[in-house]
């Protein structure tokens, strides 16, 4: 049992460089730490630190709350510091900051996320070592939004919030182009952690930024990101018409890809209109042009609003086909799509309580439950899990 004990508290080297790299940018020392951690009302003390950093042991939860309210940053971005270990592998040996920085932009374009994210942040590693020189803000701040972009398409959404921000600290260095980037990123962040008046306020900003500056493809962006946050505020027809402002500037730069994504969009937000008729014709064209594309995700996206769709109009095995195979296209491949798993499974587990089938909605229920920690984005049916929960928390 000692030995397992040991095991367990073996500590992260990049967790530690994470610790370090917080406490470098307060400029605090370790003895600061240890009496900000008292006066949240923690024990910390230096040399646990120092240890942590190390990567000689690994903080407890409560180590890891105190230094979370010491740093202001949430305790699910030390678990995904953790999780990102396994990308460590896929950095390259290479000094060379643009190198790696186009060939990470190459791996994102092929859906290569894990090998995108290590070569951004090997770019970034080299770049805060050897500060200075023409154009090396710029880089800096390219490396950054890049890698922050890495980090959403992983799930990693607090460790990209905290990349955006370090890189619009230098918005009066930035060129209109990375400072429209971020901010949308950021805006899209803020829409999946559900602060949506936040999110709006980015998004207009980042589309007048783009407008004055003649860049259609993130003025479609913005749009794009714009309506996402209506529909969420269930302003369906606002939406519908963001969305479809945003496909026709997307169709003009050729992004097949983000076009494909509105129409998904659109075609979800007049199911919820309850027009499922010609929401379910949008989705079924989306579901088309994505397989064809060859667009894993997409494609069980378009799947699992069209398994949402048919429950709407109370045709469970319709949905729970569609589910499935949305299913068989999220859990498989290199990546994974826990935030598709969860929707899922959520709507099993409604058609299920319909049926009257309680081991079918127990095992959706534990899907659920099993997945929840790996979901960042805040959507109605997490919402909802979160509170059905609770609620039986609260019944104990």
């Amino acid at each position: 049992m000692e030995a397992q004990v040991q095991t367990n508290l073996k500590g992260s080297t990049r967790l530690g460089n994470y610790l370090r790299r917080l406490r470098s940018g307060y400029g605090y020392s370790l003895r600061r730490v240890e009496e900000r951690a008292r006066a949240e009302g923690g024990e910390i003390d230096n040399s646990q630190l120092s240890r942590y950093e190390k990567g000689i042991c690994y903080p407890s939860f409560d180590k890891l709350r105190v230094l979370a309210s010491v740093f202001n940053v949430s305790i699910q971005a030390f678990s995904d510091v953790v999780d990102l270990e396994e990308y460590e592998d896929l950095k390259p040996e290479s000094n060379d900051p643009r190198e790696m920085i186009e060939t990470g932009t190459g791996a994102m374009r092929a859906g290569e996320m894990g090998r995108a994210f290590a070569h951004f942040e090997r770019a970034l590693e080299i770049l805060e070592a050897e500060p200075g020189g023409e154009g090396w803000a710029e880089q800096v701040a390219q490396a950054r939004i890049n890698l922050a972009a890495a980090l959403i398409r992983l799930g990693k959404l607090s460790l990209a919030e905290q990349e955006l921000r370090n890189a619009l600290r230098a918005a009066d260095g930035l060129g209109d182009t990375l400072q429209a980037r971020a901010l949308l990123q950021l805006a899209s962040v803020h829409s999946d952690q559900g602060d949506l008046l936040l999110a709006e306020m980015e998004a207009d900003r980042a589309h007048g930024i783009a407008a004055r500056a003649a860049l259609h493809l993130l003025a479609a962006r913005a749009r794009h990101v714009l309506a996402g946050v209506l529909a969420q505020r269930k302003r369906e027809n606002e939406a519908i018409e963001r969305y479809r402002e945003a496909a026709e500037l997307y169709s003009r730069s050729g992004e097949v890809y983000e076009a494909t994504r509105v129409r998904i969009s659109i075609g979800l937000c007049y199911v919820s209109l309850g027009k499922s008729r010609e929401g379910i014709r949008l989705l079924r064209t989306a579901l088309e042009e994505a397989a064809s594309g060859g667009h894993r995700y997409l494609e069980a996206y378009a799947l699992s609003c069209l398994g949402e769709a048919y429950f709407r109009q109370k045709e469970p095995l319709r949905a729970q086909s569609c589910l499935r195979q949305s299913d068989a296209l999220a859990g498989t491949g290199e990546r994974r799509y826990p935030d598709l798993l969860f929707l899922n499974a959520y709507y099993e587990w409604k058609i299920a309580a319909g049926q009257g089938n309680p081991t079918r909605e127990k095992i959706a229920f534990g899907r659920m439950k099993a997945l929840r920690p790996c979901v960042e984005r805040r959507f109605p049916e997490v919402e909802a899990f979160d509170a059905h929960v609770e609620r039986g928390r609260n019944d104990v």
